[in-house]
């Protein structure tokens, strides 16, 4: 899955036509993701690869909230699979909170919290005392989202187009072309108000 298919790229980038072009498409349409990741914030699934917004299974480790409401940080969570709650950071079976104790209760916030009748009173108060197996990301992608990956994957497109022709001339006259930011401001404002929390709490 991508966030775009190559024919929806194409649709940003009228003078393309035919299916010449559709594996440079693709291996931008795949930059794009790691670019549009990274920027709101998603980490990595995996060590090494590409922080992505589509939907994909996340192992992660915070700090406990205390109380009842523990927050999630990569959103939108939409199934947690298992959760430990130790201080002592073993994660062994004994600190595996049951899932019937728990519920998501916003999704799109990554809320989960203990039920009143939960056998788990709270949430541990240690540091990175929560391990937490969870799926978030966008399994349908929104069209915020699809549109914003037209828009990067143009200027990525553009960007390889003027490799090379800087400052070069045409017809006797000296041109300079400039370069497009990889993600231009038009995406940048599509995507600000989706950046995960996590992106503006101080490392």
């Amino acid at each position: 899955m991508a966030l775009i298919t190559a024919s929806e790229a194409k649709q940003q980038i009228p003078a393309l036509t035919g299916t010449t072009d559709d594996a440079l498409l693709t291996e931008l349409i795949s930059v794009a993701g790691g670019l549009i990741g990274t920027y709101l914030g998603y980490p990595p699934v995996s060590a090494g690869g590409n922080p992505t917004a589509e939907s994909a299974n996340y192992t992660r480790y915070q700090d406990g909230p205390g109380g009842r409401i523990l927050t999630l940080e990569v959103l939108p969570v939409t199934a947690v699979s298992s959760i430990y709650d130790d201080s002592s950071w073993d994660y062994t079976s004994a600190y595996l909170v049951a899932s019937g104790d728990y519920a998501i209760v916003d999704g799109e916030r990554g809320m989960v919290i203990l039920t009143s009748t939960a056998t788990h009173g709270s949430w541990s108060t240690g540091k990175r005392a929560i391990k937490a197996a969870y799926t978030a990301g966008y399994s349908t992608v929104p069209d915020w989202l699809q549109h914003a990956a037209r828009i990067v994957v143009r200027a990525l497109y553009d960007l390889r187009a003027a490799q090379g022709k800087e400052n070069k001339s045409e017809g006797g006259v000296n041109v300079s072309f400039t370069k497009p930011a990889a993600i231009p401001e038009e995406a940048i404002q599509i995507l600000a108000p989706h950046r995960l929390p996590r992106t503006l709490e101080p490392s």
